[in-house]
């Protein structure tokens, strides 16, 4: 049942199949329909005084196993919120999410990104992926080890053509050429989000798959986006020694002036066979500023920028977890499971020091991307088992590609104050219990 107030800006017209609930749990942790509220503002030059213009009360789908709460929605196949102890653990856009960047090339869409927050798989290109307006499809498996959603969606003509807007170029496309997304062709791939819960954990376990059912490779790009609630406290906790940033734009906004960095042809890691032919440069962590003092890489409103910027864990993620303090004692943390010899990826967007962040300037720019900021402040950590970068396209072969990971809700020890590492201690002695169990 969906109900709406307001005008609805236009998105994908696509109807999801949706698959009847289990009639039995039988480890007892339920799947319960529930509604949801997606809220909108009517333009970016609403954002931070509103009012809400619009709200679309839609059917989610709850799994609880008495520890954690989880509900997921079908637009963008979305993982919209994760609590324990009532208490919420992803960025929610309450305050009203609206489109921007419309006509830029900047996302798959000309109609622009609208994000209302959560977590979900980007699928076959980067930039959110080409379906985050889009229904996907649902089902639910239920046995004796718990209870699970299947969010999934085809890269298909008719899902594309569904998409009702005109797809973009730019970056989408391959070198030379002004077609359409024709760096992304259709790969008639399957994408899969999955969303589990077992009883007595007290972690949401996830999976991100593509399944290719052609016999020659396709290439694409997937990703599980997240989104954390941060303020000025806020610090980024991991084992990373190195990030990359590879987009000149970044360099030259926040890196330039600021910090030591160093051009990536002078890395040992270069030699990689995921780097062949890929550039940028490398800052190591703790990051050395160099001018702008105040700046720690590891505090993402801290970021010295007022457009936002992207950064990545560098040559791959060092250790098993990319975690984020809330600034209120409380945290999450992103854990993966990769084989041995595997490695996994991490992309990083922060929108920067919210003090030298105007919307009034930004909205002055052409394209004004950076008006979208929203109105409460975000961290989105980006994962992957398999690209490295945004347009930075895999080969997937005939069969399924998929990781295993979990997203584990921290209650306590990140106290504003504790240096970096107080805070991985702290996190590590969080996670060593759930690394276990995801290997087992």
């Amino acid at each position: 049942m969906r109900k709406t107030q307001g005008i609805l800006p236009a998105r994908s017209v696509r109807q999801a199949n949706i698959q009847d609930l289990p009639k039995d749990f039988p480890s007892g942790v339920k799947i319960l329909k529930s509604q949801y509220i997606l809220t909108y503002v009517e333009s970016i030059e609403n954002i931070d005084s509103g009012p809400i213009s619009a709200q679309e009360v839609v059917d989610s789908w709850v799994i609880d196993n008495g520890i954690i709460r989880v509900e997921a929605v079908l637009e963008g196949g979305s993982l919209v919120s994760i609590k324990k102890d009532g208490n919420e653990y992803l960025w929610q856009n309450v305050e009203g999410g609206t489109y921007y960047g419309a006509n830029s090339n900047a996302f798959p869409l000309t109609r622009g990104l609208i994000l209302h927050g959560g977590i979900r798989v980007a699928a076959v290109t980067a930039e959110h992926g080409l379906y985050y307006d889009t229904d996907w499809d649902i089902a639910f498996d239920a046995d004796s080890t718990g209870s699970t959603i299947n969010l999934s969606i085809k890269d298909s003509q008719e899902n594309r053509e569904l998409l009702a807007d005109r797809l973009s170029q730019g970056l989408f496309c391959d070198e030379g050429s002004n077609m359409p997304m024709s760096k992304y062709p259709i790969t008639e791939a399957t994408y899969t989000f999955t969303v589990s819960l077992r009883p007595g954990e007290d972690f949401v376990r996830i999976k991100a798959s593509l399944f290719n059912p052609k016999e020659e490779a396709v290439k694409a790009e997937i990703w599980l986006p997240q989104t954390y609630p941060v303020n000025k406290d806020s610090q980024v906790i991991s084992h990373q020694k190195k990030r990359r940033c590879k987009d000149i734009w970044v360099y030259q906004e926040m890196l330039k002036e600021n910090y030591l960095a160093q051009d990536m042809s002078l890395d040992p890691d270069r030699n990689l066979p995921a780097y062949k032919g890929k550039s940028g440069v490398v800052v190591g962590l703790p990051s050395t500023p160099i001018a702008y003092t105040n700046a720690n890489l590891d505090k993402p409103l801290d970021w010295p920028t007022p457009v936002g910027a992207i950064l990545y864990d560098y040559p791959h993620q060092d250790g098993s977890y990319h975690a984020v303090s809330f600034g209120d004692g409380r945290g999450a943390a992103y854990v993966s499971v990769s084989d041995e010899g595997s490695h996994h990826y991490i992309k990083m967007w922060s929108w920067g020091d919210p003090a030298l962040f105007d919307r009034q300037e930004a909205l002055k720019k052409n394209p004004p991307l950076a008006a979208g900021r929203p109105k409460t402040e975000y961290y989105e950590p980006w994962a992957s088992a398999f690209n490295t970068a945004f347009f930075e396209l895999n080969q997937f072969p005939h069969g399924e590609h998929s990781w295993e990971a979990a997203i584990l809700p921290i209650e306590s020890g990140l106290e504003k104050g504790l240096d970096r590492n107080e805070l991985i201690e702290c996190v590590d002695e969080k996670v060593n219990p759930v690394v276990e169990k995801l290997n087992s």
